[in-house]
């Protein structure tokens, strides 16, 4: 790799971006990420399986060096595929990523790994970056994997279609987002003071979709609920804790359909920017149940400065399936194995209560008792995130005890603003140049091949 299939596939998702052709935002990551790799400053080495040439060439070394470049010197694998890109462009979606045809997959990516067998396995890195159960089955479980998350146990299964003795690690890494306002160049010109001195107008802020029928049959029915606890009993409610709060639709291209700032629809640039806005001048943003147990909403409120508020459940600790609602009774059962030996460091997810509900190690990257970084180094989102137990009815009478505790508020907000800075990713300018989501996920896949551990999750 790469193959032309690959530099295609790259090629027409920036097209698509930039003429608004697609407008989804959330599996931008793995573009970003195969650009930070490639531009990396250390030695890169590129090669090229798709001519069946055993060549390399490095950035940046003699010929000396090249002559004695070897494959057992190689630390990483990159596979520069961009599957969620793939997903994403190729047209009538199907969960699982099942409208690419496996015979393609199959034939363009995992065919031309001439070195991905033995001991060289477990130095090939996949950029999978999506939520991991829309990954394709060849792609979801193979070796080591960048992923949006949850992260499944890594056990012998017979799920990977492409190698049934397979061991996997999932990765997993946080959503791109591409605001001017948030690269890490801002972020870290941010003086700590003033992620909790910077003014407030608003107590929280929620933005919400449509509703429709598939909330009544997955997790995102926490949503409905939440709306229709603020509907009838919050009606005469118009502040908490002395600020008022903000609770506005969006329409399907991320723009609010009652524009908070003007009172018009602009291009859909401004219109995140309007969301992003009003979440840095908020205290509080919840953030609930998705499709998924993360979602691109928590990262960009932490990069706002707004303090993320969660549905708390004490749940088991079984990674099970949950395909967009459920999927098979076939898929159920694959997955029920995968959840096997799942961290069990504590039983608490923000996602669900049920089987399903995977912890906070396991949905979030490089949290505390993930075993994904040296324990010092692994993100403590305790520390800052809002927890709310016993269901939405909570969040006001949570919120309105917190608005009173200022000093509380304040720890929280210097808490977020330690660690936002691993939650965006460096691109032009800022590439290689800060600590940033890229340099912690560097870290983390440095420490997974240093530890000895044969993906062990």
């Amino acid at each position: 790799l790469p193959s032309k299939m690959t530099e295609d596939i790259e090629r027409q998702i920036l097209e698509a971006y930039s003429s608004n052709a697609i407008t989804y935002q959330n599996f931008k990551a793995d573009l970003v990420i195969l650009s930070l790799f490639r531009s990396h400053p250390s030695r890169v080495f590129h090669i090229n399986d798709d001519a069946n040439q055993n060549r390399s060439r490095t950035r940046g070394a003699n010929a000396a060096d090249n002559a004695a470049i070897n494959l057992e010197n190689i630390d990483l694998f990159v596979v520069p595929y961009p599957h969620a890109s793939h997903c994403l462009l190729s047209p009538n979606w199907k969960n699982e990523c099942m409208h690419v045809d496996d015979s393609l997959i199959q034939s363009q990516v995992l065919d031309k790994l001439n070195y991905y067998k033995g001991d060289l396995k477990r130095r090939h890195l996949f950029i999978n970056t999506m939520e991991v159960f829309l990954a394709h089955p060849l792609l979801r479980t193979i070796g080591r994997s960048l992923t949006l998350g949850p992260r499944l146990s890594s056990i012998h299964s017979n799920v990977n279609h492409h190698d049934n003795d397979e061991l996997f690690e999932h990765l997993i890494v946080p959503y791109f987002n591409d605001e001017p306002g948030y690269q890490p160049s801002i972020i870290h010109s941010r003086p700590l003071s003033l992620w909790y001195t910077h003014p407030r107008k608003y107590s929280f802020a929620y933005f919400y979709g449509s509703t429709n029928r598939r909330m009544t049959r997955n997790y995102r029915i926490h949503r409905q609920y939440f709306l229709e606890e603020v509907a009838i009993n919050w009606k005469k409610v118009g502040l908490i804790g002395g600020k008022p709060f903000i609770l506005e639709k969006i329409g399907h291209d991320g723009g609010s359909e009652s524009d908070i700032e003007s009172g018009q629809h602009g291009e859909q640039t401004q219109k995140r920017y309007n969301q992003m806005k009003t979440y840095s001048q908020s205290v509080f943003c919840p953030t609930l149940p998705g499709d998924s147990p993360p979602q691109k909403r928590f990262f960009d409120v932490i990069l706002a400065g707004c303090i993320p508020v969660v549905l708390a459940f004490n749940t088991t600790t079984k990674a099970t399936n949950r395909l967009n609602g459920g999927g098979s009774r076939n898929d159920r059962e694959r997955f029920e194995d995968l959840g096997k030996g799942v961290s069990k460091h504590n039983h608490i997810s923000w996602f669900s209560a049920d089987s399903n509900g995977y912890t906070v190690q396991d949905s979030y990257p490089w949290a505390k008792h993930s075993s994904t970084l040296p324990p010092d180094r692994e993100i403590d989102y305790e520390s800052f995130v809002v927890q709310i137990y016993g269901g939405v009815k909570n969040i006001k009478p949570t919120l309105e005890a917190l608005m009173e505790n200022q000093t509380e508020i304040q720890r929280r907000q210097l808490e977020l603003g330690k660690v936002a800075k691993y939650f965006t990713y460096g691109a032009g300018e800022d590439a290689h140049v800060y600590e940033d989501a890229f340099s912690m996920m560097l870290e983390s896949v440095i420490y997974s091949l240093n530890s000895g551990k044969d993906y062990s999750g």
